[in-house]
């Protein structure tokens, strides 16, 4: 195994930027025609043992790529091809040339081990072209080498004295840097070596994820750095291990962005363990969506606080109690708890969080386009409603000023009273669940005047482009925070503020696949 020779760095910058350029660029198209389904071919090639393989969709009339030109167009960009042409002209490239025969299928960057210094590299580059003679034909023109060849297992492969190894093999062009990386992958392909498809890991978080794609990353994070873990006697190793995250961080992720009709999606996944956090992730459907006021522009939902904060305790109690002896004045998690909950007018935070077994919500809204009156509210589901009104009560007689009023809203007691800096804060249980927020905003949590979030045109069209199922999310309506002064929107903007509709960040575990998914929608 070689280190990376100076010029042959080079040969592999002028490439990747080729590749990466065609893609790039893609994004400036419009395209018609019949759209194709795009699959990893280039997986084919690359060796089993593989512990990062990065690809990229260079189909350019492949679904993915259809959806992304038209949905961009939608964004406003006018005059997509000539303004391509424009930007190639300029670069000096000749597109049909230089960029097409590199084109039509996935180009895919794979590592099978890195030194801590990363100056010795165990990898190579796998593209699916149109003409992979032709794209041969350009690194020869554009490197300005001689080429030789020689033959391997009935397969004529390319060398420079620079340290470049190219073979043509079927439809795909293979490049590496060594020679012994080279004859792997013609192994591979012929089948004396495993291929990357063969390993149930990423076969398992491909098909979870996607196999139509734009991009696509798999890392198998614990193979990959094992030089580095194993470092100074393991210290990184036995750092993770300690922070309780060693077992999410080092196994086999994957990434994905795609386009679909209405929107762009990523998803990440991991085949870790969500450990604490797992009664959050786990798939619900939002009940306090169909609650909140319909012009609700930021909502969070989660659940299963209480689980996480009991399981937290006993994964990592002594670690927690040590950490804050050691950083506070607090002797434990306890005391600091006991602290805190003491200036609230409570014994211990602890009475809070014990009922928070069910959904926990935010939502905010700007009933007049500008943060200045903005209303907000806070609603969870609680383990006791007599125990959390008198929790909140004794929180009330601690720190409010004068005495609480008392009203009705639809039919249920609201509690409002005047906080330390003068803002009215009110509260009301109902059918197990409290409401905490600004006066208004809980009257209009109460009383259903108008539609709720979870019947909004941009909500539901959001929620339906997800490809995941609801765990812990936010939502964002983009078309109303874009509207606030704050955003600071442009004029040459508009067409894109018109367009845009939300955004959902979601955490999730499905099939115990660990998924961290967003999907943007944009307006036809």
């Amino acid at each position: 195994m070689s280190t990376l020779p100076q010029r042959n760095t080079g040969v592999f910058i002028t490439l990747g930027l080729a590749v990466v350029g065609a893609v790039v660029a893609a994004f400036l198209l419009f395209s018609s025609g019949k759209a194709t389904d795009v699959d990893l071919t280039t997986a084919r090639l690359v060796p089993a043992d593989a512990s990062l393989y990065f690809a990229l969709n260079t189909d350019l009339s492949s679904d993915q790529w259809v959806a992304t030109f038209k949905l961009i167009e939608r964004l406003g960009q006018e005059n997509p091809q000539q303004e391509l042409e424009d930007g190639a002209d300029e670069l000096g490239v000749d597109w049909e040339k230089n960029i097409v025969p590199f084109l039509g299928g996935d180009a895919a960057v794979f590592l099978r081990s890195a030194r801590v210094d990363f100056t010795d590299i165990d990898g190579g580059l796998v593209i699916k072209c149109n003409d992979p003679e032709a794209a041969l034909d350009v690194i020869r023109d554009q490197s300005g080498f001689d080429i030789d060849e020689d033959e391997y297992e009935g397969h004529t492969y390319y060398f420079t004295d620079a340290g470049f190894y190219a073979v043509v093999i079927d439809d795909h062009l293979a490049i590496t840097s060594n020679e012994d990386i080279l004859f792997d992958i013609i192994d591979t392909a012929d089948g004396r070596l495993e291929n990357l498809t063969s390993v149930q890991d990423f076969k398992t978080l491909r098909d979870e994820l996607s196999k139509n794609f734009l991009a696509f990353y798999y890392l198998d994070t614990g193979d990959l750095m094992a030089d580095f873990l194993e470092a100074d006697g393991g210290i990184m190793q036995s750092a993770l291990e300690e922070a309780g995250i060693a077992d999410i961080a080092l196994k086999p992720s994957a990434f994905a962005i795609g386009a679909k009709k209405n929107s762009f999606e990523t998803q990440s996944a991991s085949l870790g363990e969500p450990g604490a956090i797992g009664p959050a992730t786990t798939p619900a459907e939002s009940k306090f969506a169909k609650l909140v006021p319909g012009e609700s522009a930021i909502f969070f939902s989660t659940h299963g606080l209480a689980q996480m904060y009991e399981q937290m305790r006993e994964d990592a109690g002594d670690e927690i109690d040590d950490a804050i002896a050691e950083n506070t004045e607090y002797r434990d998690l306890d005391d600091a708890l006991r602290s805190a909950g003491q200036e609230a007018g409570l014994e211990s935070l602890d009475e809070i969080i014990v009922q928070l077994t069910g959904e926990s919500a935010f939502a905010a809204w700007f009933p007049d386009d500008t943060t200045d009156d903005a209303e907000g509210v806070f609603l969870a589901d609680v383990e006791d409603e007599g125990e959390t009104r008198d929790i909140i009560n004794r929180i009330i007689a601690e720190g409010a000023k004068g005495t609480p009023a008392k009203s009705t809203v639809h039919g249920v007691e609201v509690t409002t009273a005047i906080g330390d800096d003068g803002a009215p804060l009110a509260f009301a249980m109902k059918d197990g669940y409290v409401v905490i927020g600004t006066p208004d905003g809980v009257a209009a949590v109460l009383q259903p005047n108008g539609p709720r979030l979870a019947e909004m045109k941009n909500y539901k069209e959001t929620v339906e482009a997800m490809p995941t199922k609801l765990g812990t999310y936010g939502y964002f309506d983009l078309s109303l925070l874009m509207r606030l002064p704050e955003a600071g929107i442009v004029p040459d903007l508009d067409e894109v503020e018109r367009a845009l509709q939300g955004v959902i960040i979601n955490y999730v575990n499905e099939r115990d696949v660990v998924r961290t998914s967003a999907v943007i929608t944009i307006a036809e």
